[in-house]
């Protein structure tokens, strides 16, 4: 059995995987009991359908996809918490609609590029066994600040999952922590 470990991880991108596996799962394991409880079981789903359509704009404007996703998550994200926050849609109905949206976004955005010849399956659902050395970079950088920043305002955010009118009562500001919430699973 030991055998069979070493001879694995004898290739790159085997150590790659299990680098970024193990950091997604750790980062999934902090923030998915404040987004089930929040009513936000749905938001990575949604999230990337929002990725998705940023990818496909950012191949038909022949742009650098990561620069756009990214902040396309990000924004995407804030903006389900404000939908939360002053709509009669809450928590998964919102991810929904969202989600739908950005896929049909990016179908679109993709039917209509002339020219482009880029495989969409291998974006939507990507392998985890193909990634660079420049992606598990930014996947150590972006995983050990979520655990960081987790770690940091570990009881505001408890407080603000748990009970946020009591939180928002001791005079904890409960926006500035759902922003962090929403920003770390973006």
């Amino acid at each position: 059995m030991m055998d069979i470990f070493i001879e694995m991880i004898s290739y790159p991108f085997m150590v790659r995987a299990i680098i970024v596996g193990c950091l997604v799962s750790l980062c999934a394991s902090l923030l998915g009991t404040s987004l089930v409880l929040k009513r936000y079981s749905m938001i990575g789903d949604g999230l990337s359908h929002v990725g998705f359509a940023a990818l496909a704009i950012a191949y038909a404007f022949r742009m650098e996809p990561l620069t756009i996703s990214i902040p396309a998550c990000i924004l995407a994200a804030f903006f389900l918490l404000q939908l939360k926050d002053s709509a009669k849609i809450k928590g998964d109905s919102a991810t929904a609609l969202l989600c739908s949206g950005a896929l049909a976004i990016g179908v679109m955005t993709i039917s209509l590029s002339t020219g482009m010849n880029t495989d969409v399956c291998n974006y939507m659902f990507g392998s985890i066994l193909a990634m660079s050395a420049d992606d598990v970079r930014l996947s150590v950088i972006l995983g050990i600040s979520v655990v960081l920043l987790f770690i940091l305002f570990y009881n505001r955010i408890f407080a603000v999952t748990f009970d946020e009118p009591f939180a928002s009562a001791t005079g904890t500001r409960t926006r500035l922590y759902n922003m962090i919430i929403a920003f770390l699973t973006a």
